[in-house]
């Protein structure tokens, strides 16, 4: 469970009630964006989805899961390439998880949130998956990943080498969370849940990450020379400069 800031004057950012494309409107630096940075720095082509993960403009699977699962009014079946009755079974196990069934009963889906990173000054959004905000509970953040994970400890790992930490730490920052879970849920049999409770050490990590992109963010320029021509696009792309 993580601590609250130590700053005295901290207030929590309201939780905005956004559509998914008012959301990627807002200009604003997201942790997606700060995945475009690392994947310049570490010499990966530029990504090209439309933010749904697929670069065919089909619905990936894992929004359609988390669409099921977090606003199931809003699901449409039948979509191409999409299994529904796997996008419900996964759902109904991660309810067979008593806590949480009792999260997603208590907390809000989908909610925008937008806020200014201290450190930086770098006006910043976010989206979580599932905020609990509720009497007799510490203030939680959820994220669901469907996953290949063969097991628990598979998906631990995955959660430092996808930066799943990164992005724990950016949201428990900015939402001043008490406590985060990453839950990964298996894609295929046996179609486990791992419930993972990040740990300070794990946000520790992830807050190092986060902090370097914010500073390349507004100082491309540091980058390796090997490297300055894709983070300076990289940061172009997002529509931004750079600061010398």
């Amino acid at each position: 469970m993580s601590s609250l800031p130590a700053d005295p004057a901290f207030r929590r950012p309201d939780l905005l009630r956004l559509d998914y494309d008012t959301y990627r409107a807002l200009p604003a630096i997201a942790n997606s964006d700060l995945s475009r940075l690392r994947d310049a720095l570490d010499g990966r082509p530029p990504r090209t989805d439309g933010g749904n993960g697929s670069n065919s403009g089909a619905l990936s699977f894992g929004t359609a899961f988390h669409t099921a699962l977090l606003e199931p009014t809003d699901y449409q079946p039948g979509q191409p390439g999409l299994n529904d009755t796997l996008v419900w079974w996964l759902v109904e196990g991660v309810k067979l998880n008593t806590e949480l069934n009792r999260l997603l009963e208590a907390g809000t889906p989908e909610p925008s949130v937008l806020f200014t990173e201290p450190q930086t000054g770098t006006l910043c959004k976010l989206r979580a998956d599932l905020v609990v905000d509720a009497p007799g509970l510490p203030y939680t953040v959820v994220d669901f990943k469907t996953t290949n994970a063969r097991d628990a400890d598979h998906f631990r790992w995955q959660c430092s080498a996808y930066d799943y930490d990164r992005q724990a730490a950016f949201y428990t920052d900015a939402l001043g969370a008490e406590r985060f879970l990453l839950v990964g849920v298996q894609k295929s049999e046996p179609f486990g849940v791992f419930p993972l409770e990040v740990t300070d050490q794990m946000l520790a990590e992830g807050r190092e990450k986060y902090h370097r992109l914010l500073r390349l963010l507004r100082a491309p320029a540091t980058a390796p020379a090997y490297r300055a021509e894709a983070v300076q696009a990289a940061v172009e792309s997002l529509g931004l400069s750079g600061e010398e």
